[in-house]
């Protein structure tokens, strides 16, 4: 087993250890992050979690959206620590390892927010379906065709929330 390979499969039983939710304050959480966190000797920063809560908490209106399996990937100098740019074939390696036979599947996203530009955080997501299994989604997030009846979303609840459009720009 390579040196890469130990890392993913340690990443992937840390993952099962808890969840995120998407609460910025659930219990645990940060002990949860710390955990599924890893800063491999060249400078590669691994995030592995497994998320649940997207359509439940309000976030997405497609119930096929609720779970997923989520990589985060930014790069720092192994020396320094600062942000260097962001690696797309070491990415690619690295989302192999992780998803296998399942990077078809994947959601990539570019950085969004102001903290994920300046480290160049890119996202990886497997959407799941109720016992993990990877899914692709029917539909669009945001496409109300398989939201069950009377669900509001976050924003429509609580009025809205700052977002990314896809410029990548808050709205």
């Amino acid at each position: 087993m390579t040196p890469m390979e130990k890392v993913a499969q340690a990443l992937k039983a840390r993952a099962m250890t808890g969840y995120f939710s998407g609460v910025i304050h659930q219990a645990g959480l940060q002990n949860y992050i710390a955990r599924c966190t890893w800063m491999h000797t060249d400078g590669t920063v691994l995030l592995f979690t497994r998320d649940t809560g997207h359509h439940s908490a309000g976030w997405f209106k497609n119930p096929d959206y609720e779970r997923c399996w989520h990589l985060s990937i930014s790069f720092r100098d192994p020396e320094t620590e600062a942000p260097r740019p962001f690696d797309r074939k070491e990415a690619e390696r690295w989302t192999k390892l992780f998803f296998r036979g399942n990077t078809n599947l994947l959601w990539c996203e570019p950085p969004c927010y102001p903290e994920g530009k300046i480290n160049g955080v890119h996202h990886y997501r497997l959407f799941c379906d109720e016992v993990w299994q990877p899914i692709k989604p029917r539909g669009e997030v945001y496409s109300r065709e398989f939201t069950e009846k009377g669900w509001k979303s976050f924003s429509e609840i609580h009025g809205q929330e700052e977002q990314c459009n896809d410029n990548n720009t808050k709205k």
